[in-house]
């Protein structure tokens, strides 16, 4: 490598690791906000000025040399050390202006989480608000955002975690459903109806109840899908029964809540951010405003009512 330190631009390695965690250049150069010609040429300059290839392409995916297998060690321990930097410049930010980048879930980030920020943009306009609406829990670590809300508790150490309040979920079904539907006074009774299910990553096949605290329940499946808005719309277009958050339906409306007695599941949802972050006066000011709107909606989320 000609005494050159291979380690010594961040930039290259920042792209270096882009291409080894996601896996391709389309991805990579998606993942940075480049486009994918940019990519290729600056991994094509970094290999020639290192005199030494450190990908090869299988297809479409980027699969790592010797020479690059090489430095993947010391090039995390870059990382980290760089994400500590940009992480305690952030702290000392005492401006109220900038930008938040806040990850929630479709429902809560959406229906929810959206029109709340409404109030907090009047007070803070100068504060600019990135929602990710992700299925996925985004790494706080590596800043693919400051603030997400969580269902379930969050284990990482380095992580800043408020217990908001508690989610109930019930099961729902349209009227107009209802309507054609035979009787359903008993969850035995669900075994000739018609469920609306949601497929996500960690699903057994065929169970389609994802939450850890639900049951498995009779009936037909006639609808899945890996997407919970997609699920609501099938439910409130009569499909048949759906297991749906109790804040979402209430919200939804024109939705009826049968088997009311029964109780399909409960999770806590969380407020995190990273440890160093929290000092960051716009990360806090937003971290501390979502908390209040969130404790003011207790009932809401709990039960699918407002006090």
């Amino acid at each position: 490598m000609h005494g050159i330190d291979p380690l010594r631009d961040w930039a290259d390695i920042r792209l270096f690791l882009a291409i080894l965690d996601q896996g391709s250049l389309i991805a990579a150069a998606e993942y940075l906000g480049l486009t994918q010609p940019t990519v290729g040429r600056r991994l094509s300059a970094m290999e020639a000025r290192f005199d030494t290839p450190l990908f090869v392409r299988a297809g479409r995916r980027m699969q790592l040399t010797d020479a690059g297998k090489a430095i993947v060690d010391s090039a995390r321990r870059m990382e980290i050390e760089m994400l500590a930097i940009e992480r305690n410049l952030e702290a000392q930010s005492t401006a109220l202006c900038g930008e938040v980048t806040i990850s929630a879930t479709e429902g809560t980030g959406t229906e929810w989480l959206t029109p709340v920020l409404l109030d907090f943009h009047r007070e803070y306009p100068e504060i600019m608000l990135n929602v990710q609406i992700e299925s996925r829990a985004v790494d706080l670590i590596h800043r693919e955002a400051d603030i997400a809300l969580r269902l379930g508790r969050p284990e990482q150490p380095e992580l800043i975690a408020r217990r908001l309040v508690t989610v109930g979920f019930g099961l729902y079904a349209s009227q107009a459903y209802l309507d054609s539907a035979p009787p359903l006074r008993a969850l035995e009774d669900l075994s000739a109806h018609h469920r609306v299910g949601l497929r996500t990553p960690g699903n057994r096949e065929h169970m389609f109840e994802t939450l850890p605290t639900a049951d498995t329940l009779p009936g037909t499946y006639t609808y899945v899908s890996n997407s919970p808005s997609a699920q609501m719309v099938a439910v409130q277009a009569g499909f048949g029964i759906g297991m749906l958050s109790h804040r979402w339906a209430a919200m939804a409306g024109k939705l009826v809540r049968v088997l009311p007695g029964y109780n399909a599941a409960e999770i806590d949802l969380w407020l995190v951010t990273h440890e160093e972050l929290r000092h960051s006066a716009r990360i806090r000011t937003a971290f501390d405003f979502i908390a209040r709107r969130a404790l003011a909606d207790a009932d809401l989320f709990e039960r699918g009512s407002r006090r």
